[in-house]
C-alpha cells in the first residue's frame, strides 16, 4: 500500500522526488509509513529484540541512572523555592523503557520531577508507551505507578517535510531535556559534488519498470551553499577533495533546535546519537553517503537497497555533530561539551553507582545480563565509540 502511494506521490511531483522528501514519505508521510502506522503491541514496535534496532536506552538501567544524575545535578544547583517547577522532557521516547527507568531510579533517590513530558509524533506509539510504562512501573513498586500517574504528561507534535518537527507550542521548562536519537530520524538530502565545483542533488524516480530508482538533478541554491561551506571547512581541516563524493546535508536540524531552546530556559540538554563531526565526515578517503537502512537488526549499507522495502525499514545516517557546535557557538547562552557514549557514561558517576549495588547483588544472571549490556554501550566495536553526547547548559545555578 505505502510503495504504492509513494509511487503515485512521485509522479504527481512530476517523476522526481529529493531524497528528503522520499525519506520523509517513508517514515512519516502517511498512516502507512514506518513510525507513523499503528502499532498496537509492544512486539510490533520498531524497537527492541522484536523490532528492527535496539537504542542503548534499552540496555539495562545504565543510561537511566546516567540520565538521572543529570537531572538530580540540576535540582541540586537550583535554589529550593524553585526545585518544585522542574520537570524532565523527553523527544521521541520509543517504547517508553527509558521514562520508566529514570523514573524508578528518581523515586528510589526521592526526587521525581513535578512533570516528565514525553514528545510523541504517533498515537499508536503513545498507547504502547502508556501500557508498557506503567506494567515496569507496577512491578517496581504499586506507589510509584501511582505517583507516574500524576507527573506523566505525553504532548502529541506534528511532522511536515518543510519544516519537520513542529513543537512550538512547547511550554518553556527548566529542568533535563532529552532528545535520544531523534536528529537521525530528521530527512536529510544526499548532495553530489564534482571537482569542477558542480553540485547536483540525489533523489528518486520511477524507471520503465516501474522500479524506484535514483537519478540526479539541480541542486537548489541553499544546499549548493551548504556544500561549498562544507569543501572550504575540510579544506581548513586539510582536507582537498579531488574526488567526486556524496555529502549528506540535513536542513532541519538547526531550524528543531532554535525552536527547542525557546522552550528551553535553563538546566541541561543530551543530545546522543550515532555520527562524527565535519573532520571526519568530510575527510578524504569518506566519499559515499552515509545514509542506510536497518531491518530486523540487519544493516543494509548499500545506498540502492534503501530503495527497496519502502516504508518497512528504518532510513537513517551518521549526523553532523559539527552542525550542532556551530549552532551552539553562535547562540553564545550556554556552555556545551561533545563526548562519545564511553566517556559519558564514565563521566556520568552511573558506573560508580551500579557497581556499588550489584556488588551486594545475589542474582548471578541478573549480573551477567547488566555486565553485557554494559559491554555493548561502552566497547569500540559496539555503541562506545560511534554514539556522542552533545550536552548543553544553560544558566544553571552554582
Amino acid at each position: 500500500m505505502l510503495l504504492q502511494n509513494l509511487k503515485n506521490f512521485i509522479k504527481k511531483k512530476g517523476g522526481w522526488i529529493p531524497f528528503d522528501t522520499f525519506m520523509f514519505e517513508c517514515l512519516y508521510g502517511s498512516q502507512n509509513s514506518y513510525y507513523i502506522r499503528n502499532h498496537s503491541m509492544y512486539t510490533e514496535m520498531p524497537f527492541g529484540k522484536s523490532g528492527d534496532f535496539i537504542t542503548s536506552s534499552s540496555l539495562g538501567r545504565w543510561m537511566a541512572k546516567a540520565y538521572a544524575n543529570s537531572y538530580e545535578r540540576v535540582l541540586n544547583k537550583t535554589p529550593r523555592i524553585d526545585q518544585k517547577g522542574l520537570k524532565i522532557r523527553e523527544y521521541g521516547p520509543g517504547n517508553g523503557d527509558l521514562a520508566a527507568k529514570i523514573l524508578i531510579e528518581l523515586f528510589e533517590r526521592g526526587k521525581l520531577p513535578e512533570k516528565y513530558e514525553l514528545i510523541e509524533i504517533s498515537e499508536s506509539f503513545m498507547q504502547v508507551q502508556k501500557k508498557n510504562m506503567a506494567r515496569i512501573l507496577k512491578a517496581h513498586n504499586e506507589s510509584l505507578l501511582k505517583k507516574a500517574n500524576e507527573i506523566l504528561e505525553w504532548k502529541p507534535v506534528s511532522v511536515n517535510c518543510k519544516k519537520f518537527i513542529t513543537d512550538a507550542y512547547l511550554n518553556p521548562i527548566e529542568g533535563l531535556i532529552i532528545a535520544n536519537e531523534i536528529i537521525d530520524s530528521f530527512p536529510v538530502k544526499i548532495a553530489l559534488w564534482y571537482p569542477n565545483d558542480e553540485i547536483s542533488e540525489l533523489g528518486v524516480k520511477i524507471n520503465n519498470k516501474d522500479d524506484l530508482e535514483f537519478q540526479q538533478n539541480i541542486a537548489e541554491e541553499k544546499l549548493v551553499k551548504e556544500v561549498l561551506q562544507r569543501k572550504g571547512q575540510a579544506k581548513e581541516n586539510g582536507h582537498l577533495w579531488k574526488t567526486p563524493r556524496m555529502l549528506d546535508i540535513c536542513l532541519h536540524t538547526e531550524s528543531w533546535l532554535a525552536s527547542l531552546m525557546k522552550t528551553f530556559s535553563a538546566g541541561e540538554l543530551i543530545i546522543s546519537d550515532y555520527g562524527l563531526e565535519r573532520y571526519e565526515l568530510d575527510s578524504d578517503n569518506r566519499i559515499e553517503s552515509n545514509v542506510t537502512a536497518f531491518t530486523k537488526h540487519s544493516q543494509i549499507p548499500k545506498l540502492v537497497d534503501c530503495l527497496k522495502n519502502a516504508g518497512n525499514q528504518d532510513l537513517t545516517y551518521l549526523i553532523d555533530f559539527s552542525q550542532l557546535t556551530k549552532f551552539f557557538l553562535e547562540r553564545g547562552d550556554c556552555r556545551f561539551n561533545l563526548k562519545t557514549q564511553t566517556a559519558w557514561l564514565i563521566d556520568s558517576g552511573a558506573l560508580n553507582q551500579i557497581t556499588r549495588e550489584y556488588g551486594s547483588e545475589n542474582d548471578e544472571q541478573k549480573k551477567i545480563e547488566e555486565l553485557g549490556n554494559l559491554q555493548k554501550l561502552m566497547s569500540d566495536n559496539e555503541m562506545g565509540q560511534s554514539f556522542l553526547f552533545f550536552h548543553v547548559f544553560k544558566r544553571q545555578f552554582s
